[in-house]
């Protein structure tokens, strides 16, 4: 244990000594190339924070460009509904009894998916409380069974 503490003590004198040594210009230049050095992370910091808010705003971008697309799908899937639904009405003023029942039945059905599609428009037009990459997912599906269906 007194070796090291001897040994501490060695480097610790050697270092005073030499540092000391040091002349007026050395120490100068030592101090230089420590405000550069701050002054470089500064900047890199500086940098960071900006690639930062590029990203997010690059990020905001997209997420509004992808609900301007997903509306115009939504809106394009409505008229296709309303479509159908008149379709189905049509059909239930010329159809029997029994074919009656099943065109109400499938005009009701058009009319609730409207009524997803029209909640869904307004969602993505209010301020979204859910994950927009979820939502896109699960209106994605929704889309497509409804697709589906008409067809």
């Amino acid at each position: 244990m007194k070796k090291k503490v001897i040994l501490a003590y060695a480097l610790i004198a050697i270092g005073t000594l030499s540092f000391s040594s040091c002349s007026r210009e050395e120490k100068r230049d030592a101090a230089d190339a420590a405000q550069n050095a701050q002054d470089d992370v500064a900047t890199a910091a500086d940098n960071v924070a900006s690639d930062i808010k590029d990203g997010v705003n690059q990020t905001a971008e997209d997420i509004k460009r992808e609900k301007d697309e997903m509306t115009v799908r939504l809106e394009d899937q409505r008229k296709e509904l309303k479509r159908e639904i008149e379709e189905a009405e049509a059909k239930i003023k010329t159809a029997s009894a029994k074919e009656k029942d099943r065109w109400e039945e499938r005009r009701e059905k058009l009319k609730g998916e409207l009524n997803e599609i029209d909640d869904s428009i307004k969602e993505i037009r209010s301020d979204m409380k859910q994950d927009w990459k979820d939502f896109k997912r699960k209106l994605n599906q929704k889309i497509d069974d409804i697709q589906k269906d008409i067809e």
